[in-house]
């Protein structure tokens, strides 16, 4: 039941080796776009637009109103990533979502890479484009990467550690690379035992739950913790202060969770009213 995450860079091949991989392992491949598709269900459309416009600038000061909708689309958008992931048997591939699986335990991350002329090459191939063009456009998606990454995680993008296994697709054609990455995934280090299966559904429950509360305009400006029980169905919800005038009430946040069926016991924690 491998989970395998391959992001992308400025190469087509993550998502032709996605394809390979998903038939070798009997795997279902799901992109990024598959995922934003999904996620219409939970209310992603309100933030789409935004969120795509400001992520092909610089990242948004914090108090620019963009910074919250990027964070609301990010809720919904692993609200539906982890709803294939809990089926598990997945390969995804996209930007940067194996930062939103950090719950998740024994994910195969892989990154697919190339030196910077080999990529021009292969850049050029693909699109038509100049020599130029390609080193512009590689610059670009370095530089957002880069960026994004540090705004919305705190991380590194570029750092080895962030991934369990970077190939070189300069040396490493599409087979080499499905075989190393199935003899990898089907270690005991990346199976899912029965543990491991609790937590993926318990992170499961907890990402719908933020899901469902940033798409009620009512409750999408509080801040929460959220503890819950996938077994039991038991949930605790712990609103901090929202910004001045907000007035939210226990009423709200039950009202924006009715549609989840998942709780058998919902618990609401609020600070006081003076």
């Amino acid at each position: 039941m491998p989970v395998i995450t391959v992001t992308r860079g400025s190469l087509s091949a993550t998502s032709k080796l996605a394809q390979k991989l998903s038939q070798e392992l009997h795997c279902q491949e799901i992109s990024r776009e598959e995922i934003i598709e999904h996620a219409r269900q939970y209310g992603i459309d309100e933030f789409l637009t935004a969120a795509r416009s400001i992520m092909e600038t610089k990242p948004p000061y914090s108090w620019d109103p963009h910074a919250a909708h990027i964070q609301y689309y990010l809720l919904i958008f692993k609200a539906a990533l982890m709803d294939f992931v809990i089926s598990g048997d997945v390969v995804y591939h996209g930007h940067q979502g194996h930062f939103l699986l950090t719950e998740v335990p024994r994910v195969l991350k892989v990154r697919v890479d190339a030196p910077l002329e080999h990529r021009v090459k292969f850049l050029m191939e693909e699109s038509g484009c100049t020599d130029a063009e390609a080193r512009e456009r590689i610059d670009h998606i370095d530089e957002q990467r880069i960026m994004w990454a540090r705004f919305l995680y705190g991380v590194d993008y570029n750092l080895c550690t962030n991934y369990d296994m970077v190939l070189n697709r300069a040396n490493l054609n599409l087979d080499a690379m499905v075989g190393m990455i199935a003899n990898v995934v089907r270690r005991p280090e990346f199976r899912l035992d029965a543990g491991a299966l609790k937590v993926i559904r318990d992170a499961h429950l907890k990402a719908l739950i933020m899901a469902y509360l940033v798409r009620s305009p009512r409750t999408r400006e509080l801040e929460f913790s959220v503890e819950c029980d996938s077994d039991s169905g038991c949930v605790v919800v712990a609103g901090s202060p929202g910004p001045e005038g907000t007035d939210v009430g226990r009423e709200d946040i039950e009202d924006a969770l009715a549609a989840l069926d998942k709780m058998s016991n919902l618990e609401i924690r609020l600070p006081r009213q003076d």
